[in-house]
């Protein structure tokens, strides 16, 4: 058993989802207030860091601790949590270290200078995929802002080890937000670094393990790489003004995030990569720093992206770890419409009149039409600058807002689940993980999606240390 130290330093009341987790759960019955939907069967699965204190160092920042799975098995009315460590490289390395043994988001390198310039042009790369999981066919990994991504189970939540591509595709950054089609074609999009940054588009199909580029595109400094979003027939790809610093990559220790530098008077870029043919289109917008999309479609010849956009990178400093665990103000993201028309150089820009994060559209309107109703976390209005505290549905059409909020509450991502045969975008539940003050453990609100009433609660019996992103397994 790894030595970590005993206690976080000690967050309270709904601030607790900031501390350190280390209690592992086999099957544990999850006591259910109300009534759940009757068609809800499957597998709700959590992604988050959870151990940032180890005995002899710990992360300061929040995307930085080391990753732990959770899952809810959802049949008949009933749940039964369980709940495991990563075990990614990082994960063993840093545990029996009892220290970081990589670099992280905000966690410099301790690879010794001299071993690192030996690995010039292919530095060592965390895996611990505290993000995001997505699918390859049936595979089932998690991921984080590089290309090393590790294979988990999801019922038993064992990790399987590294996922090996089967490809000699150079990238050294990658999004987290890897996305897995109908077909279970996965999809993703990468950056080589250098003198000039390339961009690749790639797919990788079911029962394969290569990496197929669909299409590139070179830029003199490579944007910060989280997500990207996919229309009918393009993928798209935002290019923040938080820029890349090749040489700090390849050259120095620096934390991840220490390498990309706030550069405004560049601007930013749009760029739809056709998924056919792989040319490529740009379009110039005004600076942003931007980790997710809400969806992009098509409508003619326009591609639409929406966006939860801000307007510089302070919110990178926002989510350090000391400031998370006092309650400071961190920002949040406008959402905004860009659409791109044929033959123009620039982008046209809408706002959509809402602030929200960790936005969520019916996942069967992913490359497949534009969505009317889109979910996300947010701010109550009589609580300017406080952390999430509400969950928001908007209607993209008309900017009308429903929400729901539990009292003295932090709320997470809203998980959208469609109902088998859903013929809206709406019909259907919101998981949505939530800690209030007084808490035993985290509480999953489970919400009718169209009227945002809670039918039922998950009362998990530990406190889930604060994740970014979830997915939903339905049963066979």
């Amino acid at each position: 058993m790894a030595a970590v130290l005993d206690a976080s330093p000690g967050a309270h009341g709904r601030l607790r989802g900031f501390d350190s987790c280390r209690r592992t759960f086999d099957e544990a019955p999850v006591e259910v207030r109300g009534s759940l939907p009757g068609w809800l069967r499957g597998t709700l699965l959590l992604n988050g860091p959870a151990l940032w204190e180890l005995e002899r160092g710990r992360y300061a920042h929040w995307f930085d601790g080391l990753a732990m799975l959770h899952r809810l098995r959802i049949a008949d009315g009933r749940a039964v949590y369980r709940n495991r460590f990563l075990e990614s490289e990082d994960y063993r390395r840093s545990t029996a270290a009892r220290r970081p043994a990589f670099g992280g988001f905000d966690t410099p390198d301790p690879t010794p200078i001299l071993q690192r310039l030996r690995h010039l042009g292919a530095p060592p790369m965390t895996d611990n995929g505290a993000v995001v999981m997505s699918r390859i066919g049936e595979r089932w990994i998690a991921q984080t802002e590089t290309p090393v991504v590790t294979e988990f189970e999801p019922d038993t939540l064992a990790t399987r080890g590294r996922f090996a591509f089967d490809d000699d595709l150079a990238i050294q950054l990658m999004s987290a937000h890897g996305m897995t089609d109908a077909q279970g074609t996965y999809w993703n999009v990468g950056v080589e670094l250098g003198p000039k940054c390339r961009y690749t588009v790639f797919r990788v199909r079911p029962g394969s393990a290569r990496r197929e580029p669909i299409g590139t595109f070179t830029v003199p400094k490579s944007g910060y790489l989280h997500a990207f979003a996919m229309s009918e027939r393009h993928a798209i790809v935002w290019e923040p003004a938080l820029r890349a610093q090749p040489l700090g990559f390849l050259l120095t220790r620096r934390a991840y995030i220490r390498n990309f530098r706030w550069e405004p008077a560049s601007g930013s870029r749009l760029h739809a990569v056709d998924l056919a043919s792989g040319a490529v289109r740009s379009w110039t917008i005004p600076p942003i720093m931007c980790f997710h999309a809400i969806q992009a479609y098509e409508v003619g010849n326009d591609i639409v992206l929406e966006l939860c956009a801000f307007d510089d990178a302070q919110v990178m400093e926002d989510l350090a770890l000391s400031r998370l665990r006092r309650g400071a103000p961190v920002a949040l993201a406008e959402a905004r419409r860009y659409v791109m028309k044929p033959g123009r150089d620039a982008a046209d820009v809408e706002p959509l009149g809402v602030r929200i994060e960790l936005p969520q559209v019916d996942p069967g309107r992913i490359g497949a039409g534009r969505a009317g109703v889109a979910w996300g976390a947010g701010v109550r209005k009589d609580t300017p600058g406080a952390f999430f505290n509400r969950t928001v549905r908007v209607d993209l059409a008309t900017g009308v807002e429903k929400e729901w909020a539990r009292e003295a509450a932090i709320h997470l991502e809203p998980l959208y689940v469609p109902r088998p045969g859903a013929a809206r975008d709406d019909d259907g539940a919101l998981l949505v993980p939530t800690l209030a003050d007084d808490d035993p453990g985290t509480v999953v609100g489970v919400l009718d999606a169209q009227t945002m009433q809670c039918v039922a609660t998950l009362q998990v019996p530990q406190i889930v240390p604060f994740g970014f992103h979830a997915a939903f397994a339905p049963a066979r």
